[in-house]
């Protein structure tokens, strides 16, 4: 199956998990595509200043994570304790129980794949 960015709409989340300005994502695979393996596949683009909130990934009490790969732009990521910088192909792993958030500090959009994986994939059927 082929899709064009043309046609995967664009959805605009203000204030992401309590973060500043808002976070545009575009799926370029639905949950019920994905043989079981995960709820949300796509591409992200958060503006100069914009974050999505600090706060503890439970994406369910099955033990999803959240994967992001930095395609574009400038972010600071927090993880637990730790603030570390990331550029184009640096990648953030996020599983249950992690307290994790991200900003770009960048002057130019943070373009970002997102990924949430089911720890347990379901049966497609």
């Amino acid at each position: 199956m082929i899709r064009h960015a043309k046609d995967m709409p664009v959805v605009r989340i203000p204030n992401m998990l309590g973060g500043k300005r808002y976070v545009d994502g575009q799926r370029f695979l639905e949950a019920d595509e994905s043989m079981g393996a995960g709820a949300f596949f796509g591409r992200a683009t958060m503006p100069p200043g914009g974050s999505f909130g600090f706060h503890i990934q439970k994406c369910r009490p099955a033990g999803d994570m959240e994967l992001y790969y930095i395609i574009s732009g400038r972010a600071l990521a927090y993880e637990e304790d730790k603030v570390e910088e990331l550029g184009p192909g640096d990648f953030f792993f996020c599983p249950n129980g992690l307290w994790n958030g991200m900003e770009n500090i960048g002057d130019t959009d943070l373009e970002f794949l997102s990924i949430l994986l089911y720890k347990n994939p379901r049966d497609p059927q």
